[in-house]
């Protein structure tokens, strides 16, 4: 059987977002999706080595789109009324298009609402089904200050990516490694940074 492979892995947090160019489009966007397609653009990954429509995308979003859905019903009591930039992403998988669209990766793709336990185990599934090659996998965690009273939450900003791919070089995903994606991110980070370390000290 195929190992799958952590072969690229990455973290960003609201203070990334003050210096992330991604285009003006970025700029428009609510603050999950900008979480989300930073996290995917930091990771590097080779979406050339197999066609764009055996990549896959699987998005968890912890609190769904509720900051943002906060966001918009505010803009009920404005001069210009509700937003029709922002009502597009009052959808929790609104940030699985973009990232679609900016790498024009058109694979299936799959959101999760809440802590996305599952989010590791079902990209793994739609490799091992043969419906991917390849697949995105994003954690994020977007709260905003109003969101988090209703919810009785804390506030946060940061998501995690890693591309999980059939057979390559990283860390192979298995029960023992655990299915939580930022302990993921951060174990694939230091064993990266060791050895790029370690080839330094070699050269």
């Amino acid at each position: 059987m195929d190992n799958l492979v952590i072969t690229a892995a990455s973290q960003v947090n609201d203070g990334d977002l003050l210096t992330a160019r991604l285009g003006g489009r970025f700029g428009r966007m609510d603050r999950l999706s900008q979480l989300a397609l930073l996290a995917v653009e930091r990771l590097g990954a080779a979406f050339d080595a197999q066609p764009r429509d055996r990549v896959g995308i699987c998005l968890a979003v912890r609190a769904g789109s509720l900051s943002t859905d906060v966001e918009y019903w505010k803009g009920r009591d404005l001069a210009g009324g509700l937003s029709p930039t922002l009502f597009t992403y009052t959808l929790p998988s609104s940030a699985i298009g973009e990232i679609a669209i900016r790498h024009r990766l058109t694979g299936p793709n799959l959101c999760f609402v809440g802590n996305g336990p599952a989010l590791l185990v079902e990209a793994e599934d739609l490799i091992r089904r043969g419906e991917t090659d390849a697949c995105v996998c994003v954690f994020c965690d977007s709260i905003t200050a109003t969101a988090a009273e209703l919810i009785q939450e804390p506030a946060s900003a940061q998501a995690w990516a890693v591309f999980l791919e059939r057979n390559g070089e990283g860390v192979i995903l298995s029960p023992e490694n655990g299915r939580d994606i930022a302990s993921l991110c951060v174990n694939f980070c230091a064993r990266k940074s060791a050895n790029e370390t370690n080839h330094a000290s070699l050269a």
